[in-house]
């Protein structure tokens, strides 16, 4: 087996050749470094080695990956938004021979309505600030003998009243009561 000689001396298994397609070809399809690793039979560890050392390999791999995540990010987009796609139906037939055959097709329009997970996910990766789920709340005592305790909420105006509280509105606050 023809390889490169490793930083020990050895030779590796890596194969200039067929590696880097290789592992285009299962990054740009979704797999994982464990996953390439595991196809060419070394650890990933090895992978992450081969990666540092053949810049050719690091390179395919990161190429393929962006490739994969675009094509992703396009379909979340296209399934935020709602999208039209067409459907071919074929019209099959037997004949006397008992061999099937096409004899007519069918082509439709379809109309996918956006889809509102797609859509949350969408923005509250791309407008965290604005669409966030999560909920921020800040205590805060300026000294031991504090008794109020201040809950500063975030813009959603959601006035939620916990007992022995005082609510403020996140703008409104300044760090001093």
């Amino acid at each position: 087996m023809s390889g490169v000689a490793g930083r020990s001396g050895n030779k590796s298994k890596y194969n200039p050749e067929y590696h880097v397609d290789w592992a285009w070809s299962l990054a740009v399809k979704g797999a994982t470094d464990e996953e390439i690793a595991e196809a060419f039979g070394i650890a990933r560890w090895t992978l992450h080695r081969w990666k540092s050392t053949f810049p050719e390999l690091r390179e395919a791999i990161e190429d393929a990956k962006a490739k994969a995540d675009a094509n992703v990010e396009k379909s979340l987009y296209q399934r935020a938004l709602g999208c039209t796609t067409e459907e071919t139906e074929f019209v099959y037939a037997v004949d006397d021979d008992g061999n099937t055959k096409v004899v007519g097709h069918k082509t439709k329009v379809k109309q996918v309505p956006p889809d509102t997970t797609a859509i949350m996910y969408w923005l509250n990766n791309r407008k965290r600030g604005v669409w966030t789920q999560r909920q921020e709340v800040q205590l805060e005592a300026h000294n031991e003998s504090d008794t109020d305790v201040v809950i500063v909420l975030p813009h959603n105006k959601r006035q939620e009243r916990i007992e022995g509280t005082r609510v403020v509105e996140a703008e409104e606050y300044h760090g001093e009561e």
